[in-house]
């Protein structure tokens, strides 16, 4: 299972993923958990992720705006491959 071995880097500052980002193809997901809010994006090999209390957090907000502005993907959930089609 070749997928099973690939990693993620996660870094802790949004501008350093903004910055190296550039045109690269990215996606992003929004999840909630007990009255928060986790957003993760990724591109290439690195990932940012974040939680907030709000969902009207200005640095979440700015995180989303740059997100739609680069076309990014929204992942909705992930499956196994041999689990998509039934």
């Amino acid at each position: 299972m070749e997928g099973d071995n690939k990693l993620v880097n996660l870094i802790d500052d949004w501008e350093v993923l903004a910055d190296y980002a550039g045109d690269k193809l990215g996606f992003y997901q929004l999840l909630g958990s007990d009255g928060e809010i986790e957003v993760r994006v990724q591109t290439g090999r690195l990932g940012f992720k974040k939680e907030f209390a709000k969902g009207d957090d200005p640095e979440l907000l700015t995180i989303l705006d740059v997100c739609k502005k680069r076309c990014y993907i929204q992942i909705s959930e992930h499956l196994r491959d041999e689990d998509f089609f039934k």
